[in-house]
């Protein structure tokens, strides 16, 4: 390669017939590998872009209510309540990993926020970063089992589902809490020039969290342990750290979406959350991100939240039970798994 880093066309010539280094992200890839990489992404993201395009379209002509104001409003701050999430899944399926325990995650967020704020008095500043700081420790602690022992994070996380639940459903008695003050409210509820606050909040989420993957060392570790932990190691990146780091966002970013949700539906409840672990899996694998790491992008999950609500939103519109809603919302998840398993390479 000694050739191509002496002239542009003779490095293209050199990296055209060299095989590819693997995800772009392990190693300094030369220019044609890093734009070989960027066109197979995009082609990704622009495939994502034409169906949901072809959705809109379909709705438009098909159903009455779809261009409305109240329902636009609607499926936008239900995009951005899932998008926090499935950011933070994003982080975690790039380094190989799952997180089952996000959902729980908002029950026991929602829980404490209501029972901090309305039955203690605290004020809603104090309340919201109590509740973070709870939820954020769950994905400490998901995070630490997961670096320091030899259990999948799958069961790790299967087993802080079921505490955090029981957590939620113990601190509550069951019970849901309402009484939320007006302030708080409108966290959830307002808007801005027009635009629902969640929306705002979760394209300020998706930005950061987008320079974080792309522009930062701590985004390039996150690639290579999903890639190649092995490598990660004898790199000298603190593997344990990053992966504690990762759960640890994500939980925060599930925390984030409860305080929103609770502020929306104006009651913190243990009841909340249900299965949104599963969206959110769904909503970054169909968003081209690999569930073997190291493959993904935020802009992919963007998509993948947008259209799996596009979904629901049209099934809603057009009359489909909601048990059947589930039902189909099942089926596209384990379509995109298969896609997804497809699509890698041979061996991984």
């Amino acid at each position: 390669m000694s050739a191509g880093r002496d002239a542009v066309t003779e490095q293209d010539r050199d990296a055209s017939s060299s095989p590819p280094s693997g995800s772009g992200r392990t190693s300094a890839p030369d220019e044609p590998g890093r734009s070989r990489l960027k066109q197979a992404l995009l082609a990704k993201e622009v495939g994502l872009a034409a169906v949901l395009v072809v959705i809109v379209v379909f709705l438009s002509l098909q159903t009455d209510n779809f261009l409305t104001q109240g329902n636009l409003t609607v499926v936008s701050r239900q995009i951005a309540l899932a998008l926090f999430i499935s950011v933070g899944m994003t982080f975690v399926v790039l380094s190989g990993a799952i997180d089952l325990s996000v959902g729980s995650v908002v029950a026991l967020v929602s829980v404490v926020v209501g029972q901090v704020m309305v039955t203690r008095g605290v004020t809603p500043a104090l309340a919201i970063v109590a509740a973070l700081l709870v939820g954020t420790a769950v994905g400490a602690f998901n995070g630490t089992i997961v670096a320091f022992s030899l259990i999948p994070s799958f069961v790790v996380t299967l087993g802080t589902l079921a505490m955090a639940r029981g957590l939620a459903l113990g601190i509550s008695t069951g019970q849901t809490v309402s009484g939320f003050p007006e302030g708080f409210l409108r966290l959830g509820q307002g808007a801005t020039a027009g635009v629902p606050n969640p929306v705002w909040l979760a394209a300020f989420v998706a930005v950061v969290a987008h320079l974080v993957l792309s522009r930062t060392t701590f985004g390039r570790h996150v690639y290579l342990i999903g890639s190649n932990e092995q490598a990660a190691v004898l790199s000298g990146i603190a593997v344990r750290r990053t992966k504690i780091l990762i759960f640890m966002i994500a939980a925060f970013l599930a925390s984030c979406a409860a305080v929103v949700e609770t502020a929306r539906l104006s009651v913190g409840q243990p009841s909340a959350g249900s299965g949104y672990e599963l969206a959110a899996i769904g909503a970054v694998v169909i968003g081209g991100a690999s569930l073997f790491g190291g493959e993904g992008s935020i802009l992919g999950t963007v998509l993948g939240t947008t259209l799996l609500a596009l979904i629901l939103n049209a099934l809603i519109l057009l009359g489909i039970s909601a048990y059947w809603q589930q039902v189909f919302s099942g089926a596209i998840i384990i379509a995109a798994v298969a896609l997804n398993l497809l699509r890698q390479k041979p061996g991984r």
